[in-house]
């Protein structure tokens, strides 16, 4: 069995001493696309919050371990996390004020991010900001890169942390509700763009959602969450396809599927 590239081993995530995750184990592999489906509250978007070290306001990892490329990083500093994230391991946030500075525009944000971690030309990281803007179907990319976050919508904000998230090539791809702010169409160009980079850099992606029809979509695992525990694990045909829980088959149905019928 290969080494995973990410792996989650028996943990449990508390907040002020109280259980939110309890026990929690799972394996994502190179170039594996992973789901974690499941209501909210139901600590999915903890799992990677854990994993990228960014638990916050009294939480924290209580029990078990995180490994990333077989390192052990459960308590590592944020320095040591910090050469991981962007060129090994990028996030994308469900609220994009999160990870965006209101006082900066994209752009220079963008060219901090990137110069950060590589010696490259401002041109050229404009070039591939515009070019994933236009992967997701997005032809206003000059306008984001120029604006401040406070001038953008929700939808807008969210393109411009995709893009960041994406423009390091990062070999695992940890995205928390990614599409939430978006129209359904333009989540399907996304899910596109997020599909391309696994076939052209090999980028393993866990996706975080409470919308079982994008990773019965996009997925080839499927983790489903209820109440911070796992209640179903494996691939996405046993899970969307013989679903065991009935909490699995109430969530296939309360959620409208990106290209209903196919597979």
């Amino acid at each position: 069995m290969t080494q995973p590239l990410l792996e989650i081993a028996n943990m449990e995530v508390c907040y002020f001493g109280k259980p939110v995750v309890r026990d929690l184990s799972l394996r994502i592999e190179p170039g594996e696309i992973l789901g974690i489906v499941g209501e909210s509250g139901s600590g999915k978007s903890t799992v990677i919050r854990a994993a990228m070290g960014l638990l916050k306001n009294g939480g924290a990892v209580t029990k078990g371990e995180i490994f990333y490329k077989g390192q052990r990083i459960t308590h590592a500093g944020d320095r040591e996390l910090g050469k991981l994230r962007g060129p090994e391991m990028g996030m994308v946030f469900q609220n994009p004020g999160a990870s965006l500075c209101p006082v900066r525009t994209i752009e220079k944000q963008l060219y901090e991010t990137v110069l950060e971690h590589e010696k490259t030309s401002r041109r050229e990281i404009r070039e591939r900001a515009l070019e994933i803007f236009q992967n997701m179907g997005f032809s206003r990319g000059e306008e984001i890169l120029k604006s401040y976050p406070f001038q953008l919508s929700g939808g807008m904000n969210q393109r411009a942390g995709i893009m960041m998230a994406m423009i390091l090539k990062p070999t695992l791809l940890l995205a928390d509700e990614p599409t939430s702010a978006l129209d359904v169409t333009v989540q399907a160009q996304v899910v596109k763009e997020m599909m391309k980079m696994r076939e052209t850099y090999g980028t393993a992606i866990v996706m975080v959602t409470h919308n079982i029809g994008l990773v019965e979509h996009m997925a080839d695992k499927v983790a489903v969450m209820r109440q911070g525990s796992l209640v179903e694990y494996g691939t996405r045909e046993e899970i969307t396809g013989s679903p065991r829980q009935e909490y699995t088959k109430k969530l296939q149905k309360a959620v409208l599927r990106l290209n209903r019928g196919q597979r």
